[in-house]
């Protein structure tokens, strides 16, 4: 299984709010300091405040921070809420039997096979919190860095 780049910011950026609790983290801001493109760092706010992994707040003072405790989110929560397609195979992918292309099915083998694997793949994700991820790590000095005056 292959995680999209989408995944890999979200983890980062999650990790920078745990790191910086009391910080409200805005999208400008992240951009200076990780260097992602500001529509990955909007898209990416959106799908983790849906799933309740963000907070957002509107206005002046606003931004964005953690929704939940760091401890109470997994890896697999971050990656769960930004990517799309877990199906490893084609057979995956559908719901209706009919919508897959494959003549070994129904009676393919494999299919079981790979929805575990797939499975498992998530709940070796989840055995990780974000807590875990970043506790006794020092701040990157990239995110210690004053934005406000380039923010101007």
């Amino acid at each position: 299984m292959r995680l999209n780049q989408a995944s890999d910011f979200a983890l980062r950026l999650v990790m920078q709010c745990a790191m910086q609790p009391e910080t409200n983290h805005r999208i400008d801001q992240v951009v200076l300091q990780q260097g992602f493109s500001k529509g990955h760092v909007m898209k990416l706010v959106n799908q983790l405040s849906h799933a309740g992994i963000l907070e957002t707040m509107r206005g002046r003072g606003g931004g964005f921070k953690l929704g939940r405790n760091a401890k109470e989110i997994t890896v697999g929560d971050v990656v769960r809420a930004v990517e799309s397609d877990f199906a490893v195979v084609e057979c995956l992918r559908h719901q209706k039997p009919e919508d897959v292309q494959c003549c070994f099915l129904p009676s393919c083998r494999l299919k079981p096979l790979m929805h575990r694997a797939s499975n498992a793949f998530l709940q070796v994700l989840d055995e990780m919190t974000v807590e875990a991820a970043v506790s006794g790590l020092p701040v990157p000095q990239a995110l210690l860095t004053d934005t406000t005056q380039k923010l101007m």
